[in-house]
């Protein structure tokens, strides 16, 4: 049997351990098909969004060494759908029940003890287990005189309620499902397949870029360093290789050595350096080491995603003829903007983005109260079921200057700052506090999702078409259109040519009140009604996210009104 599906919909819903309905039966997928590697991945990157992702489970000890792992480099390896080969699913559970009697049977073939030769439907339930991440076909005792056995449907999914008889006899033989798992650590529960409790995909996403020399000329321009540099300038030049260079000879040595030069040949090539470029320092002091890197990952992923595409709102003026545009463009967008506390937003038509799943859970959905349950080969090695494409997007960064003064009225202390580019420096510095850094990424996330909600009311595009990638330390985030959706591309550049001070107005002055209140503000003011997004769609799980940051006395929005 052959059933076709869309790559995004396999890259999501047909995961190996995964059920399904397909074709009128339900399966359990047990691998893909000669899955494709993808060579061109920013490994280093890629271990870092790993690390970022995994690590709530390993600081409950529920990763199985997952990400000590990733820190001792065994491989990971992305793996993409082959189109021509598909997924191998098999049945499961194989426990099949007559549509006439009712009768439970193995197999889905053999004739039916009251004569029906109708198709059989499988009993929708199965066994999981949250501690090992197991699952199991339910088990069904027969009667011991006459070996049938047949079901009772309460008309309800709870499998308490299901009473197994005797057809023959009518004598009970059990009621609802109980089995302990294989590992012997616990119970099994029984629960419909479909429920989000059976199986929960864990996945990343990331900006690679799709060809790996344009990683290479990021990383020789000087990488994380001079990105890190860029960003803090207000990404004035039009790529990351038209900026000032970074040259701390410090990171100078750790390109060096990462591209295989031995010791004595790095000493003699920084020594040769002139010594006007060797005493220049990092332009950001105070940051310690895990910041730093933390920083200067971030604004690579920027500097990658902009390297081939990147169309600002002086391009559109730019180009434009039309009188009402150029009017557009220069009032009302700029209005719009500054009133949003946003210093720029832009357009990437050609957004390289990798989104890959690296394991499930079961059972729990809060990331970290179950076990994670990863893909590894029989060598140890790490396999992530990934697609990397090319889509559009929308570049946001935030005001720095606006985020410094909504930090000082939220009783942040910050170094003096009297422009952007100080103000990101004052406000990165800070982030070495953990009260900063929350209350930046809170901002950042809660701004994203909330600029997600009113571009699906504004411009008419789904919500569960999009998707985020957070960037805390540069004040920026990107909303792209996800593969999985069906979202029409031009969609993106649609709202930014002529939606988005409609989007942006409405941002502003949408009531930030939630239809759950006061229940909501008291339990941090985020949920399903008016902030959450699908968790495919939300990199941080819904986590980070409160509408106070954004409205109210101390709210973003209100701290962008009044600054001059």
């Amino acid at each position: 049997m052959k059933v076709l599906r869309s790559s995004s919909q396999i890259l999501f819903g047909h995961l190996p351990e995964q059920t399904l309905d397909a074709d009128g039966g339900i399966w359990k997928v047990k691998n893909w098909i000669e899955p494709k590697t993808v060579s061109s991945i920013d490994s280093a990157a890629l271990r870092e969004e790993l690390i970022r992702a995994a690590y709530v489970w390993k600081e409950r000890q529920q990763d199985g060494g997952f990400v000590d792992d990733l820190y001792a480099k065994v491989t990971v390896t992305v793996k993409s759908l082959n189109k021509d080969e598909g997924v191998w699913c098999q049945p499961f559970p194989p426990l099949y029940v007559c549509q006439a009697c009712r009768r439970l049977h193995d197999d889905a073939n053999t004739k039916c003890q009251c004569g029906s030769t109708r198709r059989r439907g499988q009993l929708p339930f199965v066994g999981y287990h949250e501690v090992c991440g197991g699952i199991k076909s339910p088990w069904v005792k027969k009667c011991p005189i006459h070996g049938q056995r047949a079901v009772k449907f309460p008309g309800t999914a709870s499998t308490s309620e299901l009473t197994f008889y005797c057809p023959v006899c009518q004598a009970g033989l059990q009621q609802g499902l109980a089995a302990v798992c294989d590992c012997n650590k616990g119970s099994l529960k029984f629960t419909v397949h479909r429920s989000g409790t059976v199986f929960k995909p864990r996945g990343i996403s990331m900006i690679n870029p799709p060809r790996r020399d344009i990683l290479q000329n990021i990383e020789l321009a000087g990488g994380g360093e001079r990105a890190l540099e860029w960003v803090l300038s207000g990404l004035e030049s039009r790529q990351l290789t038209e900026s000032s260079a970074a040259r701390n000879p410090e990171s100078i040595r750790k390109l060096l050595e990462d591209r295989g030069f031995d010791s004595a040949t790095v000493q003699a090539m920084i020594a040769a350096m002139p010594a006007d470029q060797t005493n220049q320092q990092s332009p950001v002091v105070n940051l310690g080491p895990l910041l730093k890197a933390d920083a200067e990952r971030q604004a690579k992923q920027i500097a990658l995603a902009t390297y081939e595409s990147r169309i600002t709102l002086d391009d559109l003026l730019k180009k434009t003829t039309n009188i009402e545009l150029k009017k557009l463009y220069q009032v009302d967008y700029v209005s719009a903007t500054k009133l949003a506390g946003i210093e720029r937003v832009e357009l990437i038509d050609r957004f390289p983005v990798l989104t890959a799943q690296f394991g499930f859970t079961r059972g729990d959905s809060t990331p970290g109260n179950s076990r994670l349950r990863t893909y590894r080969e029989t060598n140890g090695d790490y396999t992530l079921y990934g697609e990397l494409s090319q889509t559009e997007a929308l570049f946001i960064r935030l005001d720095p200057q606006v985020v410094y003064a909504w930090l000082q009225r939220n009783a942040f202390s910050l170094t003096a700052a009297q422009d952007r580019r100080s103000s990101a420096e004052a406000i990165l510095s800070a982030m070495s506090s953990d009260d900063v850094a929350q209350a930046v990424t809170r901002l950042v996330h809660s701004f994203s999702h909330a600029f997600i909600k009113r571009a699906a009311v504004y411009a008419g595009i789904e919500k569960s078409s999009l998707s985020e990638i957070i960037l805390p330390t540069a004040l920026s985030f990107f909303v792209y259109a996800a593969p999985r959706g069906d979202f029409v591309l031009g969609g993106l550049q649609v709202l930014l040519e002529s939606e988005l001070h409609h989007v942006l107005q409405g941002l502003i002055d949408d009531d930030h009140r939630c239809a759950l209140d006061p229940g909501c503000e008291d339990t941090g003011a985020a949920c399903a009604v008016c902030l959450h997004l699908g968790e495919p769609s939300c990199q941080l799980f819904n986590t980070a996210l409160s509408r106070k940051v954004l409205a109210g006395a101390l709210g973003y929005l209100d701290v962008a009104a009044v600054q001059p």
